[in-house]
């Protein structure tokens, strides 16, 4: 099985990557699988300019950058991971430029693929989930959330990701699940 993991948040290693870690380890228990990263902080992705240019076949988007890369790791995947944290309630601004870009895809090449969504937020994920919930249907996406708080409200502390075994643990499992398939 392919996979290609979009590493959202500009700070690598940190808990959404962390989470990401253990959703592959569950997943490498099925066997070994290509796994392709883009730590998406680290490219040069210009944003989304709206020409259209990729509603004409062979859908391809005019930007040459390292979009290209995603775009051909993203055709050749069967499971797509979205890791990233929750920044005012939304993916981060660098996946949210991976996401408008995407829109090449979305004429061909986009659909038939299986999404594990795994988010950390402080406070909100909905309106993300909610993005993701509302397009699975129509390109016909096998969707998969998982969510993380990683603040306590009571302490206004921001919790490390190893201090939720719980939530690790359901990474594992989500990846153990997703490469029975």
């Amino acid at each position: 099985m392919k996979v290609t993991v979009l590493h959202g948040s500009p700070r690598r290693g940190k808990n959404s990557d962390t989470l990401a870690e253990r959703f592959l380890e569950g997943l490498n228990l099925s066997g070994k699988h290509v796994v392709e990263h883009f730590h998406i902080n680290e490219l040069q992705i210009a944003p989304c300019q709206g020409c259209l240019s990729c509603s004409d076949p062979p859908h391809n988007c005019k930007i040459q950058d390292d979009m290209q890369g995603i775009y051909n790791a993203y055709r050749a995947s069967d499971i797509i991971v979205w890791a990233s944290p929750m920044y005012w309630g939304y993916l981060t601004a660098q996946l949210k430029l991976v996401q408008d870009r995407m829109e090449a895809l979305a004429w061909s090449g986009f659909e038939n693929k299986t999404f594990a969504v795994l988010f950390t937020y402080r406070h909100h994920y909905q309106s993300a989930a909610g993005m993701f919930k509302r397009i699975a249907p129509h390109f016909k996406i096998d969707l998969h959330i998982l969510e993380c708080c990683t603040y306590d409200p009571e302490t206004s502390r921001d919790i490390p990701i190893d201090e939720l075994p719980e939530k690790l643990d359901e990474a594992y499992s989500l990846g153990v699940e997703l490469g029975k398939v």
